[in-house]
């Protein structure tokens, strides 16, 4: 007895201990969530702790010494405690599991029933008595039907921490019929909290194996559902967070349909918790499910995080995992086809998503209609018409300003007023993207997005080119700095320059964003390319320098005189030979892979000349009919399955960037020190400046006249005609002059937005045919629950009918039976008194 009851004590103080964090069967961890990411819910409950306690349990020898005999009445505790549930799904498994089982029914046959009231009513030091052990072990329920017949006050009894034993069937996914019968002898339990707030619905759905409708059914009908425990998470937080089926949800949301859009105690609502399990099979169904509910949560309520935020942030955590990213994708799909308001968080969470993710949301129609939208917007038409008049600018000018600082450098020229003009516009120049870099920088930090900005190649390339001009200008304007050296630094400028102005062109233009996707994506191939060139390269010059190295033609030419500097006298005097160092070998078999080759190189030597026959048959002929191979096949993957893809991811980061800049914190304080409010971030206005004046000036060319030419009407119309003529120019130039603030959004529209696609894929055609089908399915199910409740109502008015009838025969029998026993009585008196 000392052992057993010592045992428990040890299982259940470490259990129940409140200095501890608690951590309960469900795998809810109360006081934060477990896991990577602050939504990630893990089964790290006591699961593993009572695994272990329970199998130390079982390896106790049951000894015949008498220091180890238990108390007969504690034994009903320690067999319950030693059974087990099915380890799968198999036959053998199952029989193992009855045959757990066996020793408390041999108990139970082996004792009367105030004997088993006493054994069933004996508690550990945490609370726990045999029932609620049992209800930890996937019972039969024959055991808990002789538990509520013989001690019918235990399943009312809380344990230590406020958990009935129907807490524990919940949490351990008893089956349907315990459920139900635990629910039957104390209704009232459907509704109990623990100390942490949670009913048994929160117990069944902490369990990702534990799905059974009509256990959900049973216990959200008192309205369970709408108890939330002391992290305010409902059930249906935990159905989302654990992967509930598609039937789970629908069961919990028509108990109690305000669930959908409740936060918890951190202001995340159930689809949060559906996003960041977005991998398992079911996210999906539920991500669909609770939006076609309601669509509005797609966005930031009530201060939450963006849901779309959470799925990057789950997207990012996924493995090589097809069926995982295949219900990522799915759950992107529902995300988008919702319609989210195309704020700037919106947009730094779609440029945040992993890659395999972004490029499947670029391709879709409703992200390509929020970019062209975004993109025909007046602040991005300004950025891009005032990148490019800055770069044209700088390009020009700092043409004209090296030009002059080399005249000044190398030819003595005195003159540096133009310098100075030139290098003014340079510094401008950039000014300007240097601003431009910090502004977009600073907003990001107030989105909490910098991570996109440090991971955007193209950034750190502004950065280099914004530094690199300074610094080009600085030696301009000072004229100091080694001569040679600044030639060139000078021209290596160029470079950035004209890089910087293909990715602007790629941002505008499909055919030149293909253009440079399909150069980093042919390097990317040709990288084990050209590591096989190089080492062949390599290999061969040295063999050319092994034959000729030390030989007499390198050392007949001594070194040219002052004599003959005159490049023509040294072409006569010195027969120059390319194979005598190291590295005029290598230059030499580099410009032979071009195809530049001199017989005379090889001096005559047989086995130069059949080195040279097999480098041309190898690496002219071979390895550069494999290069254009690879070139051409590379760039067509871009030109016909990326293109898209390419120059939609494009827009998209020039977009984000726009976006944080025109949202950012510097627009909000420039209107608080005006005295202005501040704008509304959720919601964008649409400024349709001149939007209807260049509609008409439009139809004024579609109209036509059907009186003839000589008409008042046709005279009108050909005055109004050439006055748009006249007009529309200057709107055009003065608009680009204002860099597009004053074009109407026709004209932002034409220029920069881009068509999109037209075919709706496969999957979004299957899916409009479920959401048919789904609300016909309503309809059918409102019909038929309308002539459940009529006949429901008629069969309770025929079950009272039935009632009266039957009481009424009832007392007519009764009658009939008393005037038989009269009857009887008086021949029975009659018979004695003859």
């Amino acid at each position: 007895m000392s052992f057993h009851h010592s045992h428990h004590s040890h299982r259940h103080r470490h259990h129940h201990d409140d200095n501890d964090q608690y951590e309960d069967p469900t795998g809810v961890e109360v006081d934060g969530l477990v896991g990577d990411g602050p939504y990630e819910m893990e089964m790290l409950g006591d699961f593993g702790r009572l695994e272990q306690q329970q199998q130390y349990t079982r390896e106790q020898p049951q000894q015949e010494d008498s220091s180890f005999i238990m108390d007969d009445i504690l034994l009903l505790n320690h067999f319950c405690a030693n059974a087990f549930p099915p380890r799968d799904d198999s036959e053998e498994a199952q029989i193992a599991a009855d045959r757990s089982w066996e020793p408390v029914h041999h108990w139970i046959l082996n004792h009367d029933a105030n004997e088993f009231r006493a054994a069933a009513e004996q508690r550990d030091d945490a609370g726990k008595t045999a029932l609620h052990f049992a209800c930890q072990f996937n019972p039969p329920k024959e055991i808990i039907d002789i538990f509520l017949s013989a001690a019918a006050d235990i399943v009312q009894w809380p344990d230590s921490f406020g958990w009935l034993p129907i807490h524990y069937a919940c949490a351990y996914g008893a089956a349907t019929d315990v459920i139900q019968s635990l629910a039957d002898a104390f209704p009232e339990s459907k509704t109990t909290v623990d100390r942490k707030g949670r009913t048994p619905l929160h117990f069944a759905l902490g369990t990702s194996n534990y799905n059974s409708t009509d256990v959900l059914v049973l216990l959200s009908s008192t309205g369970a559902a709408s108890y939330p425990d002391d992290n305010g998470m409902l059930p249906l937080h935990y159905a989302c967070a654990y992967g509930a089926s598609e039937e789970a949800l629908y069961v919990l949301t028509d108990a109690y349909s305000d669930a959908i859009t409740t936060p918890d105690r951190r202001g995340r609502t159930p689809l949060h918790f559906a996003l960041s399990n977005a991998g398992r099979k079911a996210s999906p169904a539920a991500v669909r499910l609770l939006l076609s509910l309601n669509e509005d949560q797609v966005n930031s309520m009530n201060g939450g995080p963006l849901p779309l935020r959470v799925l990057s942030e789950h997207a990012a955590t996924l493995k090589e995992d097809e069926e995982q990213r295949e219900s990522v994708e799915n759950c992107l799909k529902y995300l988008l086809a919702a319609k989210p308001d195309p704020t700037a968080d919106f947009f730094t969470a779609l440029q945040s998503l992993p890659s395999f993710l972004q490029e499947r949301a670029v391709v879709m129609r409703v992200v390509q209609e929020l970019l062209n939208e975004k993109i025909a917007q007046r602040f991005p038409t300004a950025i891009l018409l005032l990148d490019f008049y800055m770069q044209m600018l700088v390009v020009v000018f700092y043409s004209l300003a090296v030009e002059q600082s080399i005249n000044r450098r190398f030819g003595g020229a005195a003159d540096t007023s133009s310098d100075t003009a030139y290098c003014i516009v340079l510094y401008a120049g950039a000014t300007y993207f240097f601003m431009r870099e910090i502004i977009q920088v600073f907003s990001l930090i107030s989105l909490k997005a910098l991570h996109i900005w440090v991971y955007e190649p193209g950034n750190w390339l502004n950065v280099m080119y914004i530094i690199y001009m300074y610094v080009i200008t600085g030696f301009m304007t000072t004229g100091k700095g080694n001569d040679d050296y600044f030639r060139i630094g000078a021209a290596a400028a160029f470079a950035f320059i004209w890089v910087k102005f293909l990715a602007y062109l790629r941002n505008i233009l499909i055919d030149f964003a293909v253009f440079s996707g399909g150069v980093f994506h042919v390097m990317r191939r040709l990288m084990a390319f050209l590591i096989c060139l190089m080492i062949i390269l390599i290999a061969f010059s040295r063999m050319f320098f092994t034959l000729f190295v030390a030989s007499a033609d390198c050392k007949t030419n001594p070194p040219p005189t002052a004599e003959q500097l005159d490049l023509e006298l040294i072409e006569e005097s010195l027969d120059i030979k390319v194979w005598c160092t190291g590295w005029d070998s290598f230059l030499r078999v580099y410009t032979m892979l071009l195809g530049e080759v001199d017989e005379d190189d090889f001096g005559g030597n047989t086995f130069a000349i059949m080195l040279f026959v097999i480098f041309m048959l190898l690496v002219v002929i071979l390895l550069a009919n494999v290069l254009i191979a690879i070139v051409a096949d590379s760039y067509k993957v871009i030109q016909d399955q990326r293109a898209a893809i390419v120059f939609w991811t494009n827009r998209l980061q020039y977009i984000a960037q726009m976006d944080a800049i025109a949202n950012g914190p510097w627009k909000s304080r420039l209107r608080t020190c005006m005295g202005m409010s501040a704008i509304d971030r959720t919601h964008n206005v649409k400024v349709t400046f001149g939007k209807d004046l260049w509609r008409r000036f439009m139809e004024l060319f579609e109209y036509e006249v059907d009186e003839g030419v000589f008409s008042f009407e046709f005279l009108c119309s050909i005055i109004l005609r050439i006055c748009a003529l006249i007009f529309i120019p200057f709107w055009i130039i003065g608009g680009a002059v204002v860099a597009g603030w004053l074009w109407p959004p026709q004209i932002r529209q034409k220029l920069f937005t881009q068509a999109v696609s037209k075919h709706s894929s496969e999957s979004d055609k299957e899916e409009q045919l479920r959401k048919t089908q789904i609300q016909r399915l309503q309809v059918e199910i409102d019909d038929l629950r309308e002539e459940l409740m009529q006949e429901l109502a008629m069969d309770r008015t025929q079950m009272v009918q039935m009632k009266s009838a039957v009481a009424e025969r009832k007392l007519e029998i009764q009658n009939e039976m008393k005037h038989i026993k009269r009857i009887v009585t008086m021949l029975f008196e009659q018979q004695g008194s003859s």
